[in-house]
This record gives C-alpha cells, sequence and structure tokens, in this order.
C-alpha cells in the first residue's frame, strides 16, 4: 500500500449490499491513488437497519489525527458534527446525499433519469394509474417523487393524490399501509416504489392479496440490488452506478486534501432504468435491444455496450475494455473459420473483463446471446466449416459460464465460511468464559488480518490493551490515547492490497465500551448491519458484559450482603487454598459475639444490624496484609491469619480483636457493648477446612463456657 494520505469514511454501516459496494468502491479508488482507507461506522454496532437523517448520538471525532479528510455517506452524522469537521480543517465531500448543504461538493445519483425512464416505459406498456410509495423524507426519495410527477405530468397525465402512498422507511416493513384491502382499493395497474426493498416488501404483499405481477399490478423499485434479477418475476429497477460514484468523491477529495480548490455543489451521475419481468416484459422482448448496425463486429460491439456503465460515465478505460472483448469474439470466430484454434482462455478472460464492470445478473445472457448473434451471421464456406464455427462459439460460452460457476462455488464458500465465523466467534466471546474478550486474539476466527481495541478511560480517552496481528509486522502497542488519535497508527499501516481499516462502537443499547478497529475486506454480499466487523463489536460488547456481570455475581455469591465481608463460602475457599499449600503457617480465629441478643431485644433487629456493621468494620481494620475476615453466621465472624510463626503471636493478635470489638458503640441513639469468645485454631495437621473450622469453633465454646 502507499503512504498517500488517509481517506476517511463515515458511514451509518461497514458493510452491507448498499454500504459495502460505495465502500468497496471508495477503497479501491483510494488505493489506486497509493492511499488507505478508515471507514467509521456511526451507528452502535447491531443498531436497527432503518437509518434516517444521521445518528445524532454520534458525536466522537474518531480518527481525527489519522485521517485526512472524510467522504460522508447518508444518514452517517448530523449537520453538526459535518459543522465541526469543517472547523478543524478538514475537507469533506458528501456521497449519495447533499444534507440541503449547498456549501459542501457533493456527489449524488442523478435521481431524475432513471426515474422518467421508469415512468416512460410503463406509460409504453399502457398504464395510466401509476402509483408511488416511498420514504420522501429522505431527500433522495423526494427526489425521486418530483420526477416521477413531473413525468406524469410531461405525458398528459394529471397525478392522482390518491395513487401517492407513504412508506415509513426504505425497507421491505415501510409499505405497511400494503393491505389487501388497500391494495384493491388503490386501483392501481402499476406501482413505482422508491427502493428496491420497498418493491420487495410490495411483491410479498400483492402475493397476499391474490394479485398477480405484473398481470393484475405492475412493478418497479430503484437501486438495483443484487436480489431483483433473482426473484419471480424479475423486478424492474434502476441502478445506480455506487462504484463511478465513489470513485468520482475520491477523487473530489483528494483533490481537496492536496489543497485544490474544489468548487461546491452537486456532481450527478445519471441513474439507468433495468426492464425485469415484474414491469410487464416478456423474457422475449429482453433478450436484445434493438440494433442500430446491420451486422458484423459494429453490431456485436453496440451489443456488448449494454454491458458498460451509463454513458455519461464511461471512461476510455471502459471503452478499451469492451474494445479487447469484442476483438477477441471476432478473433475466436475468425480462427474457428480458418480451422486454427481459438484462444479460448483470452477471449474468456476479455468476457469477463467486460462483465465485471458493472457485474450485472443478466451480462451472461447478454454475453452469450450477443456473441450467438454475431457468429450466426458469419457466412460459412460448408457444412463443416459451420459446425466447427458453432463448436468454438459454444466452448467460448461454456468457458465463461464455467469461469463463472467458480466465482460462484467462490461466493457460496464465503458465505460458509462467514457463517463458520459467526459460530465460531460466538464460541470464542460468549462460551469460553475463561478467555478475556481484551485480548484480541479471538479474531483469528474471522478473516480479519488485525485489530485494536479502545475501552472508554473517560470522556475523551481509551485505554488500548495490546493489539492483534496475524501476520508478522510492528507491534501494535498498548496504552492510553485519545480519541482523535485512534485507532494506532500501526493498525492503519497494517492494512493491505484491498483492505479497508474498520471502526465500529463497541456500544449495544445502553452498554458503551469504546471502539473496535478492525483490518479487513468490505462485506457486500450481506444485509446492512449484518457485516462480520459488526458482528464482532456486537458479540465483544455482550462478552464484556457478561463477564463483568459474571464477576458481580460471584462477588455478591462470596460476599455477606449485610457487612460487605467475605461469606462462609468465600471462607471455605480460602481454606482449602491453604489447606493445599506446601507451607502450612495459617491460623484461624473463630468469633462469637457476647450480649449480642440482649441488644436485638432491647433496640430491634435494625439496631442489630447496624452493630453488625460496626463490628465488621473493626475487625477489617485490625486485620493485616493477606489476612482475612468472613461473616460466619449471625452474630459468628472467622477471621483467616496468613502468616503466624508462634502461638504468643496469635494470642497477640487475638487480644487485639477482643479489645477493639469490646469497645463501645453508638447504635440506635444509645451507647451498647458487646464481648466476644475467640476460638484459635493454628493450621496444624488438620486435612481439611471443615476440620479447621470444627476445631476452632470447639475451642470458641470452650473460652465461652470457661468464662
Amino acid at each position: 500500500m502507499g503512504n498517500g494520505p488517509v481517506v476517511g469514511v463515515l458511514s451509518p454501516f461497514a458493510g452491507g449490499a448498499y454500504y459495502g459496494t460505495i465502500l468497496a468502491g471508495i477503497s479501491a479508488a483510494a488505493a489506486a491513488a497509493g492511499s488507505r482507507t478508515v471507514a467509521v461506522q456511526t451507528l452502535d454496532a447491531a443498531a436497527d437497519m432503518a437509518v434516517n437523517g444521521g445518528t445524532p448520538t454520534f458525536t466522537a471525532p474518531v480518527a481525527w489525527d489519522r485521517i485526512d479528510g472524510f467522504v460522508v455517506l447518508a444518514d452517517a452524522i448530523t449537520d453538526a458534527y459535518l459543522d465541526r469537521l469543517r472547523a478543524a480543517g478538514k475537507p469533506v465531500v458528501l456521497l449519495g446525499h447533499n444534507a440541503s448543504r449547498c456549501d459542501l461538493p457533493a456527489v449524488i445519483a442523478d435521481n431524475g433519469p432513471g426515474i422518467r425512464a421508469t415512468v416512460e416505459h410503463l406509460i409504453g406498456h399502457g398504464h395510466r394509474r401509476i402509483a408511488f410509495t416511498g420514504f420522501t423524507a429522505v431527500s433522495d426519495v423526494a427526489e425521486r417523487h418530483r420526477a416521477y410527477t413531473e413525468t406524469l405530468l410531461a405525458h398528459g397525465i394529471d397525478p392522482d393524490p390518491a395513487l401517492f402512498r407513504p412508506a415509513v422507511d426504505n425497507l421491505e416493513s415501510g409499505v405497511a399501509w400494503a393491505t389487501p384491502a388497500a391494495l384493491r382499493d388503490l386501483a392501481a395497474t402499476a406501482i413505482v416504489a422508491a427502493t428496491d426493498r420497498n418493491a420487495i416488501g410490495l411483491l410479498r404483499a400483492l402475493a397476499t392479496s391474490g394479485l398477480a405481477c405484473p398481470g393484475d399490478v405492475a412493478l418497479t423499485g430503484f437501486d438495483d440490488v443484487e436480489v431483483a434479477a433473482y426473484l419471480t418475476p424479475g423486478l424492474a429497477s434502476v441502478r445506480q452506478p455506487l462504484e463511478v460514484m465513489a470513485a468520482k468523491a475520491v477523487d473530489l477529495l483528494l483533490q481537496g486534501i492536496a489543497g485544490v480548490p474544489v468548487a461546491a455543489g452537486d456532481r450527478r451521475i445519471p441513474t439507468v432504468f433495468v426492464a425485469r419481468g415484474s414491469c410487464g416484459c416478456s423474457e422475449a422482448a429482453l433478450r436484445l435491444p434493438a440494433a442500430v448496425a446491420d451486422a458484423g463486429p459494429d453490431r456485436l460491439t453496440e451489443r456488448l455496450a449494454t454491458l458498460l456503465p451509463p454513458g455519461a460515465t464511461r471512461t476510455a478505460e471502459h471503452l478499451a475494455v469492451l474494445a479487447k472483448a469484442a476483438d477477441a469474439v471476432v478473433d475466436v470466430a475468425a480462427a474457428a473459420i480458418a480451422g486454427r484454434t481459438p484462444d479460448h482462455s483470452g477471449a474468456t478472460a476479455a468476457l469477463l473483463a467486460l462483465f465485471a464492470l458493472q457485474a450485472r445478473p443478466e451480462g451472461l445472457r447478454i454475453v452469450a446471446r450477443a456473441v450467438q448473434e454475431f457468429t450466426q451471421q458469419i457466412p460459412a464456406a460448408d457444412v463443416a466449416t459451420a459446425r466447427r464455427l458453432d463448436g468454438e462459439v459454444q466452448e467460448l460460452i461454456l468457458a465463461v459460464v464455467r469461469v463463472r460457476q467458480v466465482a460462484n462455488f467462490g461466493d457460496r464458500w464465503r458465505l460458509r465460511s462467514t457463517i463458520s465465523a459467526h459460530y465460531d466467534l460466538s464460541m470464542a466471546l460468549l462460551y469460553h468464559r475463561r478467555a478475556d474478550p481484551r485480548d484480541l486474539s479471538w479474531l483469528a476466527v474471522t478473516p480479519a488480518s488485525a485489530g485494536s481495541l479502545g475501552l472508554w478511560a473517560g470522556a475523551d480517552r481509551l485505554q488500548v490493551p495490546a493489539g492483534w496481528r496475524r501476520l508478522p509486522g510492528p507491534a501494535i502497542a498498548a496504552g492510553e490515547t485519545s480519541v482523535p488519535a485512534f485507532p494506532p497508527a500501526e493498525l492503519i499501516e497494517a492494512a493491505g492490497p484491498g483492505e479497508t481499516v474498520f471502526v465500529v462502537p463497541a456500544k449495544v443499547n445502553a452498554s458503551d465500551r469504546g471502539l473496535l478497529a478492525v483490518v479487513g475486506v468490505v462485506e457486500s454480499q450481506v444485509e446492512d448491519g449484518r457485516e462480520l466487523v459488526n458482528q464482532c463489536a456486537a458479540l465483544l460488547t455482550v462478552g464484556l458484559d457478561l463477564r463483568e456481570q459474571e464477576k458481580r455475581l460471584r462477588r455478591a455469591a462470596l460476599s455477606d450482603t449485610l457487612t460487605g465481608l467475605p461469606n462462609r463460602a468465600a471462607l471455605v475457599e480460602t481454606l482449602e487454598r491453604a489447606v493445599r499449600a506446601t507451607d502450612r503457617r495459617f491460623a484461624v480465629l473463630f468469633l462469637d459475639l457476647d450480649g449480642f441478643k440482649q441488644v436485638n431485644d432491647r433496640h430491634g433487629h435494625a439496631a442489630g444490624d447496624e452493630l453488625l456493621v460496626y463490628v465488621a468494620e473493626r475487625i477489617r481494620r485490625s486485620l493485616r496484609v493477606g489476612d482475612m475476615a468472613a461473616r460466619f453466621g449471625g452474630d459468628e465472624f472467622v477471621v483467616f491469619l496468613a502468616e503466624i510463626d508462634s502461638p504468643d503471636r496469635l494470642r497477640r493478635i487475638a487480644e487485639r480483636l477482643r479489645a477493639s470489638i469490646m469497645a463501645p458503640y453508638t447504635v440506635a441513639g444509645a451507647v451498647v457493648r458487646v464481648g466476644v469468645s475467640i476460638g484459635c485454631m493454628p493450621c496444624g495437621d488438620s486435612a481439611s477446612a471443615d476440620e479447621i473450622l470444627s476445631a476452632a469453633d470447639a475451642a470458641m465454646y470452650r473460652e465461652k463456657i470457661g468464662r
């Protein structure tokens, strides 16, 4: 990795289908420029996935000393936090939103083109009653609604207010309005959903209501999430070029960091409508669009160009990838016609490089149909040549499919590995109770390559235990640091090619432990907020809570609730350890108060309890370092003396305790006195704690009777 400026990202989540795709794009663009990326999650670990309007509780200046400038994603922080960043002199670029800030550069999706194309497509299918649903409190969704309304008006359709149904969030649950009765009363023939997840919720609601899509109601979404193409029917959607947006944001930020003036205002990246079955298009209609070129390589190039990013975002590099793919197909066909062995591996790599520019689920079908269409119009001299051409083309298509199958298997394997890592992580942090979660060696069960933990040591201070690395390298040292200086520089420098530094609050509900920093790879094939680094922070927090609760429970189990002294169980544990020791020079004093019952009877039980507390405190003050006093029960106490070298020393300690206990007390407004009988028991040859206690008890009764 290079030593360029460190690019910071403020994001509600550190991964997921939407945020993860953007983070991966930012990290890739930063790495290409020689920079590392630090992604700071602004929501608590295991937070609710519905995010709107920023995170008011996130106020900490995390990593400000380590980061040179910030890309700020939608719903990550409040305007007040933005103002603090700017006051600190940090360049800022907004991505995916503009936060109504005309004073900052922003890279946003141009919602207009995609929504206009969506509505016009539905109108082309004959729809006039087209509804809209979305959470318009979000600026992006409000913009989509405006584009929907404007497009209807442009086509002579007056928007019906009854056809606007607000969603309560951008998730599947946001369309709670879509009950069977509401869907029938809506009387819409098509619905434009502001997000794919809203649309997926509607697909379920339509099925529950007995309405067919697209037969009864056509449906479109927005975002073109990966699952959209695999639904039944396939969900028509609008694609945001998230990787292009991410690269643009990084470019603007690095310019700002370098001191190049970056004008405020929006940089809009066009969106593109993707037709699928839910909008009413049949599979036949989706095969290939009408071509402009008649035939030959130009037509092949035109067909393959549908795999490129939208026209306004295409670069010279994109066009070079397209040209290489088209040329490779032409070369395979020419070799087959000439009877030579084609370069299938080179052609396969070229086609897959083109496919990877957007990785559309339909991409393989587009490649296969474009190649078949191209080769079918090539004249063959004879039947043998035609068969050879057909066979080589099939081999090329199968080679592309095989490589994709290997990639798909890799995805499934990663899913299995992720599930296994989640299980191992839960066992390490929640089950293995003797392990200290602050020792980050448990990160070894995850794909992470390094980690550091900052535990709160004050309002803006963190106590950092020694960090963890998978591979040898500079130590991530322990110590105390400030929030702006976390994570340690050694952790950031540990990020290798393709890796990002994630910082996630170790906070679940009211339990706030600090910050967890992990070096790893962005996860974009999980739900937002369900990425492994988030789970690490959540389970770490719960694990620390459990250890603390166990300590409290153990203290409670081994303590006397009235006096605060250790109880009988704790005393027995101490005695058993002493009995097992080779150097047995301890002794036990068994104390029983004389006259305690009279205090209880005369002044009440509350006064008796108060007296026991005073007695316990006097015993505690009379002990040496290493000794232990316990309340044995009622008005009985036992003192464990760790080092007794003579009977005379034991006698002197007993008399000192007696004098202290027999001094007067003020209880319930009255002066009272109690005596004490003390049984002394050197360890001797007693074989067990019970024998020692029994002997000490007997010695105490002998003294009491002898008085």
